[in-house]
């Protein structure tokens, strides 16, 4: 009866915690839809040309101490187009990427209004991929604007984040968004055909799309509306307090959905043979980090499986996962993990990919151990593998070889970002997590989560959370790995 008694008090302290938690994160949620941008786009997809036509508005405000002469936003869609300099995809990923040939797509603008008057807007950029939009008399510190964009997007063939195929037509980074703010300017960085070149801050969207009845479609958002309309359907979707908004839409998708605490689960399919397997794994992760690090703040989230030429990419509330891939089941796991770094948490994905793709991985190998799908000792011994043998075949032919963990652009292919992004960064977050146990690292990665909430995170916010729970050991961990100091397995000074 004795230990009942106490157990039962456990329990309800549990609860209690979890009850606060669930409570301090609504809090911040409500901050963030308060404080956030507003994004009205309405679209429409005509299937047969391929394009999408959008009137777009933007209410947002100067949360910055610089006045600007004008608002810069990434168009992101006209990285599609035959004369960009740089392709959407590496070489290596090309024939992946454009199994039908070459296919082109861009983004053209009708008008460009601000406060309802047009202006002279001007597309700049390292490759035409910022779209500049002067502001009369300036943007001051706390003032807001509103900008109307009336736009066409065309759509390239192609297995890609934005384009259409033979199953699927994916819509990811496909308007024009509001380029972040650091230290007062804007960050117009190029989209680089290695890694995932964003960085967005969260905002609220209302968005409808209109298309051919024969579609069915999986979105960023809540479905407010679905109105039929002589064989078109308008969807209606509100999504607050997220950073970007997708869109996958089929006229083969089957849809299965199951409920994980306040969230629907939902999957869209088409030719997954063992459907009910990949829901158990989405619900199975969400359930782990739920539990593990915090809970989801999003009534819904979308497991849709496309042509992707890569394993898989992640949006809010949105996870497209390659079809056929060989590693299917991890992939919808690591995209689940990215709902919390990328979507809640988020950061730049340019300068410090592996705080949302190193441990988006590294969550993923520890939840395939906790499941008894595979120990995270076999994992970690493959990434060792991966890592030295990787650095032992650069070591062989160059001399002063970059160990450090950098910036997209610095990496020389796709195959050393991910070596250094997702094997190395499993490796370093492995390595804390050995060194100071498994409670200390939840209990940090817990404290990083509830702290950083629809921010844009640096790195130094992850590690100061880790060493004021771990201590600086932790601390000096991440430090070594980043800069190129590390000897696999330990540390030295």
């Amino acid at each position: 009866m004795k230990k009942f008694a106490c157990l039962l008090c456990v329990v309800c302290i549990a609860a209690i915690c979890c009850v606060a938690l669930a409570a301090c994160t609504a809090d911040k949620m409500n901050t963030a839809v308060k404080n956030g941008d507003e994004y009205t786009i309405v679209a429409a997809y005509d299937d047969q040309a391929h394009i999408v036509s959008a009137v777009q508005t933007i209410k947002m405000k100067n949360r910055s101490e610089n006045c600007f002469d004008s608002v810069k936003l990434h168009i992101y869609a006209n990285q599609y187009r035959q004369d960009a300099e740089n392709s959407v995809v590496p070489n290596v990923y090309h024939t992946k990427a454009y199994p039908n040939g070459e296919s082109w797509g861009d983004i053209t603008f009708d008008s460009v209004k601000v406060g309802g008057a047009p202006v002279a807007y001007t597309v700049e950029g390292a490759d035409c991929d910022i779209l500049s939009v002067p502001i009369e008399g300036g943007l001051f510190p706390d003032k807001s604007a509103e900008i109307e964009l009336t736009y066409q997007v065309q759509l390239a063939n192609t297995h890609h984040r934005l384009g259409y195929n033979d199953n699927t037509v994916n819509l990811g980074n496909w308007y024009p968004i509001l380029c972040h703010v650091d230290n007062g300017c804007y960050t117009e960085s190029p989209y680089y055909n290695v890694g995932d070149p964003f960085v967005s801050d969260v905002a609220n969207y209302n968005v409808s799309m209109t298309l051919p009845e024969k579609y069915v479609v999986a979105s960023t958002g809540e479905l407010v509306e679905a109105t039929n309309n002589n064989g078109n359907v308008t969807y209606a979707y509100k999504a607050d307090a997220v950073r970007d908004f997708a869109m996958v839409a089929s006229t083969n998708f089957t849809k299965i959905a199951r409920t994980v605490g306040n969230t629907q689960v939902n999957y869209f399919y088409y030719a997954d043979t063992d459907a009910e397997a990949s829901l158990d794994t989405a619900c199975g992760m969400m359930e782990y980090l739920n539990k593990n690090v915090g809970t989801y703040p999003y009534p819904q989230y979308n497991v849709v499986e496309t042509e992707f030429c890569y394993g898989g990419m992640e949006y809010p509330n949105l996870a497209m996962i390659t079809s056929g891939s060989a590693s299917y089941r991890e992939a919808v796991a690591h995209e689940t993990a990215h709902q919390w770094f990328y979507g809640v948490v988020g950061n730049d994905q340019i300068t410090n990919a592996w705080m949302d793709e190193g441990l988006s991985e590294y969550l993923t190998y520890l939840y395939l151990d906790s499941t008894g799908a595979m120990p995270l000792s076999r994992n970690m011994l493959g990434c060792t593998q991966t890592y030295v043998t990787y650095v032992d075949v650069l070591d062989r032919y160059y001399e002063n070889v970059d160990r450090t963990m950098r910036n997209v652009a610095d990496y020389n292919s796709d195959s050393e970002y991910v070596v250094f992004t997702y094997v190395k960064g499993s490796l370093m977050f492995n390595t804390v997590y050995e060194t100071v146990g498994a409670d200390k690292f939840w209990k940090a990665l817990a404290a990083y989560f509830d702290e950083a909430q629809f921010s844009v995170a640096p790195a130094s916010q992850l590690i100061g959370c880790f060493a004021d729970v771990c201590g600086d050991e932790a601390a000096n961990i991440f430090t070594k790995f980043i800069e190129g100091k590390e000897v696999i397995g330990k540390v030295t000074d």
